[in-house]
């Protein structure tokens, strides 16, 4: 986990960054500046990023002409303002995608840096488990969209968080900041969990859409769900929301990271 240091508050653990299009969810297409924070208390069956779980030594910045050089950790505030505007100004990509491991583990970063972002024009794509309301808490005045999971005990193999989830969700609505629920459905998943999930966000913000994402084998997950069920999981969702929709992970069927 991220150092809880006065130090922290003007470095940090980075894993990598790139520039891609965003691959899940209601944003999908948009091209971003991805900054993958290191560090995660989670270990979800799933994980696509397992390197991003601990606190790296290096950060690997990749661009279209370079196929990848590092940069020492922690890396300083200004240093990691300057990474991103050498791979593109804000006014050529939708955000800067702010993802992890668990971004918000290091929020007292984040509390000075996302605003001096958006200083220079940058939008902020929070990507996070959803799972630390608190920690959102103090950065939520310097984001502009949230993409936040609903972990599901089926598909994670770990705990539920509905409670975490509820205050997430409602730090959001009040901060009026553009968010999706997005919720990795595996072949275990059962309708309850997606009645669970649609009436807890009907009941907080009913305005927000569920997106529901087929796992991609990996880590710990051999296979996808049926197609079949996935749609009935959805139909589950619909009976409660306005919007549920089904997108898998885009980007892993065109090779992109």
């Amino acid at each position: 986990m991220a150092r809880t240091t006065t130090r922290a508050r003007t470095t940090a653990f980075v894993d990598e960054v790139f520039l891609s299009v965003q691959g899940e969810g209601i944003w999908v297409g948009e091209r971003q500046v991805f900054v993958r924070f290191s560090g995660c208390a989670l270990d979800c069956a799933y994980c696509d990023s397992q390197r991003a779980r601990r606190l790296t030594d290096r950060l690997l910045l990749k661009s279209e002409d370079v196929k990848g050089h590092y940069v020492d950790n922690p890396v300083a505030q200004t240093d990691l303002t300057h990474i991103v505007a050498n791979l593109a100004p804000a006014s050529a990509i939708h955000s800067v995608a702010v993802t992890g491991g668990e971004p918000l583990l290091q929020d007292a970063f984040l509390a000075t840096w996302l605003p001096d972002l958006r200083g220079m024009g940058y939008r902020v794509y929070l990507e996070t488990a959803g799972t630390l309301p608190e920690r959102l808490a103090r950065v939520i005045h310097a984001v502009d969209f949230c993409s936040m999971d609903i972990k599901l005990p089926s598909a994670t193999g770990l705990r539920a968080y509905w409670q975490e989830h509820r205050a997430f969700l409602i730090c959001c609505r009040e901060a009026g900041v553009p968010t999706m629920a997005k919720a990795v459905v595996s072949s275990t998943t059962t309708s309850e969990e997606v009645r669970e999930t649609a009436r807890m966000i009907a009941e907080t913000w009913d305005a927000v859409t569920l997106v529901l994402q087929p796992v991609t084998p990996m880590h710990r997950v051999a296979s996808r769900p049926d197609p079949k069920a996935v749609l009935a999981l959805q139909a589950e969702g619909l009976r409660w929301l306005r919007s549920v929709r089904v997108i898998p992970q885009t980007h892993r069927l065109v090779g992109m990271p």
